[in-house]
């Protein structure tokens, strides 16, 4: 099977936000559309926070997932990082995951990106299994966060 992943682009958002809610549920996250809309639309304009790409887009209405991965920079790594904000499949087990995930590493290797970060829930086995797969391996760190107003 060939896995078909394109950059989205402004056009692509009612499917993407259509795509994000189903990746909320998943995960057990809420879903805001207006918060969903804002993190989405600085992505689609150009590349200054990041890119999206859809999965298997079959047209302008439809695709089988979507990966997002914003910019960050690392004095530790002498350079640029990536987050792999978002990755969602809907047909899992059918190898598009992994065809999907080595594609967007192709482009982040393209780009001078010496590493990427992900995060998953506890609970989501599965998609730890798929990322140790391709060669990602837990580390040490704790992350923290805070929300700022």
């Amino acid at each position: 099977m060939t896995t078909v992943v394109r950059r989205a682009n402004s056009g692509d958002l009612p499917v993407l936000l259509e795509l994000v809610a189903e990746y909320c549920e998943a995960d057990h996250h809420t879903f805001d559309p207006a918060v969903a809309h804002a993190g989405l639309e600085p992505l689609l304009d150009d590349d200054t926070y990041g890119a999206i790409w859809l999965i298997d887009p079959t047209d302008r209405a439809s695709a089988d997932g979507y990966s997002v991965v914003t910019w960050g920079w690392s004095i530790e790594i002498g350079g640029l990082e990536v987050v792999l904000d978002e990755f969602y499949v809907r047909s899992r087990g059918e190898g598009r995951g992994s065809e999907a995930l080595r594609i967007v590493e192709s482009d982040c290797r393209r780009r001078g990106v010496k590493r990427i970060f992900l995060e998953t829930e506890l609970a989501n086995e599965r998609a730890r299994q798929l990322y140790e797969r391709h060669g990602y391996r837990a580390d040490d760190s704790i992350w923290m966060s805070k929300e700022l107003s």
